[in-house]
């Protein structure tokens, strides 16, 4: 098992009702399947915010591991003990 680091901002911050949490996950988990599991974790409305009618992470949240932006569909190692995940859900106003 490893244990992520994982930060939220904005909706998601409100929805959990925590800055942060950690979380154990197998080893060897990757991003997707952490968001996943954190969706299960926090209820429907939650992971309506995290994940696309497809179960994948939805396009419009943001994520970085470790300060670097993870981009949706493109390669990204599993996670490591210790990595911190922060998840932004995008903003649009005018």
């Amino acid at each position: 098992m490893i244990a992520v680091n994982v930060r939220y901002y904005n909706m998601l911050r409100l929805h959990t009702g925590m800055e942060s949490e950690r979380v154990e996950l197998p080893e060897g988990t990757e991003v997707a399947d952490a968001i996943r599991m954190l969706a299960e974790r926090h209820g429907a409305a939650f992971a309506g915010m995290l994940l696309s009618s497809t179960g994948e992470p939805a396009s419009h949240l943001v994520v970085f591991v470790n300060q670097q932006l993870v981009v949706a569909g493109g390669p990204a190692p599993p996670l490591a003990d210790g990595d911190e995940v922060k998840l932004f859900p995008a903003i649009s106003g005018g």
